[in-house]
């Protein structure tokens, strides 16, 4: 790890800055990483899979603890919701904007990307822990129940009832189907009331005519998650992987343009290029002259992702794209344009099993610049490299894991950026 020693280092000083660790009213024990002490010090879930998998390259005990508490927090229904308030009840600043019933909730009631399994397979790997993976299979397996139970259209694929859900808040991929109700703008509130007055229940709101789409981001993530259950032994698993990764092709990859795109309400698709359409790039069993239009015909296009600090969220193309602060009014809008660097990740591994090397590399190299520069930022303009949003941010970290994956592929055969 010498190359990135010095990531390494100062990742480990971000994590050990925003841990948390001690017991709730209920007696629970918890021991998380807040993204950021000041502005997310709460546990949210989509943050939680990517610093588990920098404590498992630093400290695997520090994962399992991690992910521990994430199951600690299953509702009985099986849902493990986006949001963990350990503690306490969620601020008054936040609570008209977070998707809870009551301001005394212990945990918000929308999904973030399903990752979990996936990431749980590996920290158990990382850890050598049999146990720890039994613990994981039992309670994922609630989890998955609950998604496909409560979310599944009859090809596997699951929806999402609010733009927030997909973990890119306020992405212009859903600004059509929502107009004046999309995030930040004041209408958003209008949709978060017709969804709590529902009880956040995805059928009901799709019953009732309410908002819903079929999110490229999120399915990829639920893909991996079953690649994940496959690893932990649950059976029947890895064919379900498969048969997802078909669907998923099948209805959001179009062959026209070879790109991945959001479905709308009514089916419509939805012709915004955002870094989720590179997000199945992580899957497996992803056929490869699917990979290889996405990688050749968007990824590596210098017009569209493949920018001065790659990967834009939102492609320069569109023109929804701004490479530094978006606000509405006084709100910030977030993954229009800025590179977040957890979605290296993603699209990493594609690079890696397609043999792309030297991409690759570059894209590691790239990436890791931004913080030797800025620091562990929230965000990065891809154009100019400065970093925004909360500083020492947590979920940055990913690049760690980013990072030992690019050591291990390609060690010492790369292309310096």
């Amino acid at each position: 790890m010498t190359r990135y020693a010095d990531i390494f280092a100062s990742a480990r000083t971000v994590l050990e800055r925003n841990w948390r660790e001690g017991r709730n009213d209920c007696d629970l024990e918890f021991g998380y990483t807040c993204p950021d002490a000041e502005k997310y010090p709460d546990q949210f879930f989509w943050d939680s899979c990517f610093h588990a998998l920098a404590w498992s390259r630093l400290d695997p005990r520090r994962a399992m603890r991690e992910l521990r508490s994430l199951v600690a927090a299953q509702q009985p229904s099986g849902l493990i919701g986006h949001t963990t308030f350990w503690h306490g009840p969620c601020r008054l600043a936040r609570a008209f904007t977070y998707n809870i019933l009551e301001r005394t909730a212990f945990q918000t009631s929308t999904i973030q990307p399903p990752l979990l399994a996936y990431v749980w397979a590996e920290v158990a790997d990382r850890a050598g822990d049999g146990r720890f993976a039994d613990e994981g299979r039992i309670a994922l397996t609630r989890y998955h129940e609950y998604l496909d139970r409560e979310r599944a259209d009859e090809d596997g694929l699951i929806g999402i009832l609010q733009p927030d859900e997909s973990g890119l808040d306020a992405t212009p991929a859903y600004d059509a189907p929502l107009g004046w109700r999309s995030h930040p703008k004041v209408g958003f509130l209008a949709l978060q009331r017709f969804n709590r007055r529902r009880h956040y229940d995805y059928r009901r709101v799709v019953a009732d005519g309410g908002f819903h789409a079929t999110d490229v981001l999120v399915n990829s993530a639920w893909v991996l998650g079953w690649e994940g259950l496959a690893r932990l032994g649950h059976p029947g698993a890895a064919r379900r992987a498969e048969q997802l990764t078909e669907s998923l092709v099948k209805r959001l990859f179009d062959p026209v343009t070879g790109f991945f795109y959001a479905e709308g309400p009514d089916g419509e698709r939805l012709n915004v290029s955002t870094w989720a359409g590179l997000a199945p790039l992580a899957i497996d069993h992803l056929p490869i002259h699917v990979c290889r239009r996405v990688i050749d015909e968007h990824l590596l296009n210098p017009e569209r992702f493949w920018l001065s600090y790659p990967v834009p969220s939102t492609a320069a193309t569109e023109p929804a794209f701004v490479p530094g602060n978006s606000r509405y009014l006084w709100i910030d809008r977030y993954w229009r344009g800025p590179t977040w660097l957890f979605s290296t990740w993603f699209i990493l591994r594609g690079l890696l099993r397609l043999g792309r090397e030297a991409d690759a590399a570059h894209l590691v190299d790239r990436t890791a610049s931004l913080v030797r520069d800025s620091g562990f930022r929230e965000y990065f303009n891809p154009l100019t490299g400065e970093g925004m949003g909360a500083r020492a941010f947590g979920t940055s970290t990913a690049l760690v894991e980013c990072a030992a994956l690019a050591d291990e592929a390609l060690g010492e055969h790369r292309v310096v950026a």
